[in-house]
């Protein structure tokens, strides 16, 4: 008995600081944007979809760390993404523009980020630094200001 104890101790002890693993979404409404400037922290991909704002999908995964860590994290901004407009421009711009590497009780926590960035399928994403809302070459569509 004392063993399946020791042993239920240890795994306990191991599971609360393993990999956790938490995706996080942002939206944001583009309708009157055409040019869409990204100034990210980290590497992100765009794909485009049939949805009509950006949709943007981090997900996060830290090793050697518990879950309360990784909520400290999310809480202060380190994963979160701004949107500043500018007339019919928007930069998407990171909250924390260097993040600092994470090391808990001398231990580095590895830190894995993935960012998905949705676009609708309207946009030319031939340039991952800027994207621009392809013209509208429909001569029939009519344009109310």
């Amino acid at each position: 008995m004392r063993t399946v104890f020791l042993v239920l101790a240890s795994l306990s002890s191991f599971v609360s600081y393993s990999q956790i693993e938490k995706i996080l979404h942002q939206d944001f409404n583009i309708d009157r944007i055409t040019t869409v400037n990204f100034a990210l922290s980290r590497d992100y991909t765009i794909e485009k979809w049939a949805g009509t704002t950006i949709l943007v999908e981090t997900k996060v995964r830290l090793e050697s760390a518990s879950p309360s860590v990784l909520k400290l994290a999310i809480e202060q901004g380190r994963y979160e993404i701004l949107s500043i407009e500018d007339d019919t421009k928007i930069t998407l711009k990171s909250k924390i523009e260097k993040p600092s590497l994470f090391r808990i009780k001398n231990n580095d926590v590895i830190e894995t980020v993935e960012v998905k960035i949705m676009v609708p399928d309207e946009f030319d994403i031939e340039n991952k630094a800027s994207i621009t809302r392809a013209a509208d070459t429909n001569s029939s569509t009519i344009k109310v200001d």
